[in-house]
């Protein structure tokens, strides 16, 4: 039997609020994100897991984040919003881009299916540039332009600008392959999904700091890509995939950082099929 293909997916602005947040406050709510999402998983794929086909896929890749606003709350007065906010995402360096997918189609010839995603990327701000500043520093007025790095000494989410995702998706089948026609193998999808940021906020002012993992907000994300079929249960795919999230983070004050980045996703992977 022909390899199946299996979709993939995982996913501005910067607010800063005031209120503080425990970590095992966060742990508590991370553990709740997951549990919500791992259950939906398990509804939708165990009534027809005996003839679904399932897959996990692992891929690597790089992620573009675009230019955004960042708005820094801090107690005593200070609320900046820095316009567009650059960002390098250094995705070959460690910790690396990578993720994992589990695939789940209603049946081995079905167009139909969903795709469980876990995506790591990274941003880490660009402190050398200057950018356009307003709002109040200890409740004095701000307007003009001013480097990034005169207010933070750090802004990343170096060690995960994480997306865990559940998507909806759609998978073009052609004929099976015949005489080692490698276009009988390729499947092209879609997918159209959402989920949650679990980002790594470090975050160093002359106030406040962050350096913890946060589930920090929303995201929504679509795509496309194409999965070729190799030999046995494996294939291989290449997508694209364009993911926005709504982000915010706590700091040590009491004040929030929040952000909403639209990040391009470059990916390449292999995958296999676990029964079918």
């Amino acid at each position: 039997m022909e390899p199946a293909l299996i979709p993939l997916w995982y996913g501005p602005r910067i607010a800063v609020r005031t209120g503080t947040m425990t970590t095992s406050h966060r742990r508590r709510r991370l553990a709740g994100h997951s549990a919500i999402l791992a259950a939906l998983v398990w509804i939708l794929v165990a009534p027809g897991m005996a003839r679904a086909e399932v897959a996990f896929g692992i891929y690597g890749g790089a992620a573009i984040t675009a230019d955004c606003d960042v708005t820094l709350v801090q107690n005593g007065g200070t609320r900046l919003t820095f316009q567009g906010v650059s960002w390098a995402d250094e995705s070959l360096s460690s910790p690396i881009y990578y993720g994992a997918r589990l695939a789940y189609w209603f049946g081995g010839s079905s167009h139909w299916g969903v795709i469980a995603d876990f995506t790591h990327a990274k941003m880490l701000a660009e402190l050398d540039r200057k950018v356009a500043v307003s709002g109040t520093r200890a409740g004095a007025p701000v307007s003009g332009t001013e480097t990034l790095g005169d207010t933070f000494d750090q802004l990343e989410l170096s060690h995960g600008f994480n997306l865990l995702t559940l998507n909806g998706t759609y998978r073009w089948l052609p004929g099976r392959a015949e005489g080692g026609n490698i276009l009988g193998r390729i499947r092209p999808y879609a997918s159209l999904g959402g989920g949650v940021a679990i980002p790594h906020f470090e975050v160093k002012t002359a106030g406040a700091t962050a350096d913890a993992n946060q589930v920090a907000g929303p995201v929504l994300q679509a795509g496309a890509g194409a999965d070729i079929g190799l030999s046995g249960r494996f294939s291989f795919f290449a997508e694209y995939r364009l993911s926005y999230a709504d982000v915010t983070g706590d700091l040590s004050d009491g004040g929030t950082i929040s952000l909403q980045p639209w990040t391009n996703h470059f990916m390449l992977g292999v995958s296999t099929r676990l029964w079918d």
